[in-house]
């Protein structure tokens, strides 16, 4: 082993020098939501400067306590964070999986001639609803019937839908702005929300289909694309009647996997492999109906998902697309080996579970970090909303408050595991009452739920 200066090279006990890869390179990174703090550590460890900025004070940002230096500059404010760009003379910006940040990361690239894994019409193309539709429909991939997609609908457009229907923000995140409804006076009440949620003032209205909800994530490699993994989404709701429902548990791998590789994957290969891209992530959202034995895809990311899945796959088999994403930005180096890729995730069984919060002010969290200790299937834990803090009263992504990423043998130990996190973490508002709704293990797999914490 050799003794590491700060130079960002290591002497090897016979005095010669390996420099590290970004040696010499400055990483600007946007943001401390999921995916920033594994972008600094990875670009750190490689030899970066890493600067990080937004409106988070150090104590709130583990991204900013692990770099270089950090600003307390909105990532809103593009004047200032160009000034940062120049003054510090990056060499590549990055984001976690924020929309926002990513767009505003793109933006800089673009200004400064820096590198970025896509360029704003590839972006559009998959993110905005209605342009990924279109795209869907190109290569042939199944989705949802459209009955309208553009701005204030007029009288005739009407006519045209069959109800129920969905109505959604053709730019909108985190299910903000997104109404299932029953008839055409119901909707009418509701475009309105709609089109303010998005920045665009564009709507896409599309047949409901019923189903099974899951994500598939694809990762591009030298313009080739390969599917790295797909889960069984089991959704709550927070509130009755037709809400948008939150994911308590995204579980690896899908169990109609095999059937979706088989139906759907060849068309999304070719989707991927046709936005013309070097190298990438996309993930897309869509609903299995196993009685009609018919997939739907209805939206998608050129971004990983929230659940942010290469944490266990780079586990289980040492490929990790975030990092894909700081070599495409600071090197010519592209080490992410796609033969590797294993959406059955070499037999374990893997889980991003959630306590999805109701609106009000978190009063209490106990048992969290000993539970935790004691459950070895969980890598890492995320928890949102402190002791004192406010969560919103709503039905989006917002609502989940804890996560935790997880790696079993089976699904069997998951649905152990789960209801073991389950009664040992308690969790109330000021009032004392029960804030969070938890994730049945009977749903990840049923009559197997019973015991403790086990490995096997």
């Amino acid at each position: 082993m050799g003794e590491e200066c700060k130079r960002g090279c290591r002497h090897t006990k016979k005095g010669s020098v390996i420099q590290k890869k970004f040696f010499g390179k400055t990483l600007l990174v946007l943001g401390s939501n999921v995916g920033a703090a594994d972008i600094a550590a990875y670009a750190k460890e490689n030899g970066a400067r890493v600067i990080v900025a937004d409106y988070y004070p150090p104590e709130k940002s583990s991204a900013k306590r692990m770099a270089d230096e950090h600003f307390l500059i909105s990532t809103a404010d593009l004047e200032h964070l160009s000034k940062l760009a120049e003054e510090h003379h990056v060499d590549g910006v990055l984001s976690g999986i924020s929309e926002f940040n990513l767009l505003q990361a793109m933006t800089l690239a673009e200004k400064h001639r820096l590198p970025f894994y896509c360029n704003r019409k590839q972006w559009d193309s998959i993110e905005k609803k209605d342009e990924f539709r279109r795209l869907c429909e190109e290569y042939h991939v199944p989705c949802p019937k459209l009955y309208y997609t553009g701005g204030e609908p007029a009288e005739h457009d009407w006519d045209k839908i069959k109800f129920p229907a969905v109505l959604k923000p053709v730019d909108a995140s985190a299910s903000s702005g997104v109404h299932i409804c029953s008839n055409a006076d119901e909707m009418k009440s509701l475009v309105g929300d709609a089109l303010n949620k998005s920045d665009s003032r564009h709507i896409i209205v599309e047949e409901f289909v019923g189903g099974e909800e899951f994500t598939a994530h694809y990762t591009i490699v030298h313009g080739k694309a390969a599917l790295s993994c797909m889960d069984n989404r089991y959704p709550v709701a927070v509130h009755e009647g037709k809400v948008t429902t939150i994911p308590a548990a995204r579980i690896y791998p899908c169990v109609y996997l095999e059937e979706y590789i088989r139906q759907v994957n060849p068309a999304m290969i070719r989707l991927c492999e046709g936005l013309g891209m070097e190298t990438g992530i996309l993930f897309i959202q869509g609903l299995y109906n196993e009685k009609k034995n018919q997939f739907h895809i209805f939206e998608a990311g050129l971004r990983s998902a929230g659940e942010a899945p290469y944490r266990f796959i780079d586990k289980i088999n040492g490929q990790n697309a975030m990092r894909l994403l700081v070599d495409n930005a600071l090197s010519d180096e592209q080490g992410y080996a796609l033969e590797a890729e294993d959406p059955y995730l070499k037999g374990k069984c893997c889980g991003v579970v959630s306590f999805v919060a109701r609106g009000g002010k978190v009063g209490g969290i106990t048992g969290l970090e000993e539970a935790v200790a004691a459950t070895p299937s969980v890598i890492e834990y995320e928890s949102r909303y402190p002791v004192g803090s406010i969560v919103p009263d709503g039905d989006t992504l917002r609502q989940l408050m804890i996560r935790f990423v997880m790696i079993c043998d089976s699904r069997e130990q998951m649905a152990k595991n789960v209801k073991y996190l389950n009664e040992n973490i308690t969790v109330v508002d000021d009032k004392g009452e029960n804030m969070v709704i938890k994730i049945d293990p009977e749903r990840i797999c049923p009559g197997q739920s019973g015991g403790g914490i086990t490995n096997a």
